[in-house]
């Protein structure tokens, strides 16, 4: 009986053993790796950021970072437009999807593409005002090798989408009304809905009339900013308003948003014609509701690089506007060109000077730029290539990562993603909640097809 107990005892001294010997092996690997030279690179993986919204065949289906696809109605029922292809049908189509249950699962709204039919439709653009009207545009082609792209326009009207239809109604030299030149073309919209009447909608896109055909060889360096605008929430469209006359420059990507004085802030980069591969951020104004505009302007000098491209605008409840942009820094070489995102802020008439919001070795490409409800800035933007490339990127260029950065008095910024291959970021087109961050993006390795995602996070 007095050796029974012996037994367990011995054990447990054996236990209690192993077990410091255990965690003192475990310490010494942990202090040796924390001794090592750390590598630079994310994590391998990060898991379950997001919902998938929908599959796509086309790398840029959530292109570009300038124009608007997120939106949210103040029932919280989640909008998201993109481009992708329906069976048996030649040819992207432009969608809107939605979601009543915070993400989880999206459908079509009006249980299709927008405008069905054999069209190629791309870059569609979305904003909603406070009336909870979902307005979208896009550009169309009658066939994938037409060059007579068009702006097209349609709304929710809570039970099917309106009539598609070209704005405006007419340019003359359209190639519809039987234009000599085949290249000619309208593309890359942005709508925005003025934040104080939601029966005032508003639409800029870069195109080309008769006197653009007249200034040089089109499409390559002749388009020019343009704008028209609806004041009976987009039953019908005013004449067109060139921005900036023709000027031999390809002038491209205009943005447009509104402050909380009523300012119309339109931006685009034209090609400078002196300095071969440069382009430039341009600016103008209007006061009235787009009925007149400023003069052109250079907004923010090349002081960091040069190519200014890309444009994104945000603007707050305080009157200030924000703008990013992509620019290639200037010791980077030709052969592998390296960007960064841009920061300048518009307040009481003056942009600031130029800043880099996250300067790194990475190649950043596309951002965008939101505000939310505090006056608080976020900025978007993906790592990695392609620089410029047209079709399907190889698989080289995969490995794009998302990135977020936050402005509350100081930037701070953050990797999203690490697992696959991540871009095009894009937030809700109104003011965001600061402690539910609104985004979505494509993801997926070349090549197709790729996912379109949506997620909420916070910085």
């Amino acid at each position: 009986m007095s050796s029974q107990p012996e037994k367990p005892k011995r054990a447990n001294m054996k236990n209690l053993a192993l077990t410091v010997t255990t965690v003192t092996v475990l310490l010494l690997i942990v202090i040796s790796l924390q001794l090592l030279p750390h590598s630079t690179s994310s994590p391998s993986k990060i898991s379950n950021l997001g919902s998938k919204v929908a599959s796509t065949n086309d790398w840029q289906g959530l292109a570009w970072g300038e124009t608007r696809k997120l939106a949210v109605d103040s029932r919280g029922t989640i909008y998201l437009a993109y481009r992708s292809v329906v069976a048996t049908v030649q040819g992207y189509k432009a969608f809107v999807d939605f979601s009543t249950d915070s993400g989880s699962t999206w459908l079509h709204l009006g249980g299709g593409p927008i405008h069905p039919g054999n069209q190629v439709q791309r870059v569609p653009a979305v904003s909603m005002g406070s009336n909870g009207v979902m307005q979208v545009v896009w550009n169309e082609v009658p066939t994938d090798v037409s060059g007579d792209r068009q702006i097209w326009y349609s709304r929710w009207l809570g039970d099917r989408w309106s009539l598609p239809e070209i704005i405006p109604s007419y340019i003359p030299g359209n190639q519809n009304q039987n234009a000599p030149d085949p290249l000619h073309w309208q593309e890359h919209p942005d709508i925005l809905v003025d934040r104080f009447n939601p029966s005032r909608v508003y639409v800029v896109w870069e195109g080309t009339d008769p006197a653009n055909l007249a200034s040089g060889a089109c499409p390559s360096n002749c388009t020019t900013p343009m704008f028209t605008e609806s004041e009976n929430g987009g039953s019908s469209w005013s004449n067109y308003t060139k921005l900036v006359q023709p000027n031999g420059e390809s002038q491209s990507r205009p943005t447009i948003s509104q402050d909380s004085n009523g300012l119309l802030h339109v931006a685009w980069y034209a090609t400078n014609q002196t300095v071969k591969g440069n382009a430039q951020i341009r600016y103008v104004y209007s006061k009235d509701f787009g009925k007149s505009w400023s003069s052109e302007t250079q907004p923010v000098p090349e002081t960091y690089g040069v190519d200014q491209r890309y444009p994104s605008l945000a603007a707050d409840f305080r009157g200030d506007v924000y703008m990013v942009w992509k620019e290639k820094r200037q010791s980077s070489s030709q052969n592998s060109p390296q960007n960064q995102t841009l920061y300048s802020e518009l307040a009481g008439g003056v942009w600031s000077p130029p800043k880099v919001i996250h300067p790194d070795t990475q190649n950043q490409m596309f951002p965008t730029i939101q505000v939310d409800n505090e006056s608080n800035i976020y900025v978007g933007w993906y790592t990695g290539g392609p620089y410029s490339w047209p079709g399907d990127p190889p698989s080289q260029f995969d490995g794009s990562q998302i990135w977020l950065a936050k402005f509350n008095g100081t930037w701070s910024a953050r990797q999203l993603t690490s697992s696959t291959t991540n871009r095009s970021i894009n937030f809700p087109a109104n003011p965001i909640n600061p402690s539910n961050i609104q985004i979505a993006w494509i993801e997926g390795d070349s090549p197709h097809p790729y996912n379109i995602m949506y997620s909420t996070v916070t910085l």
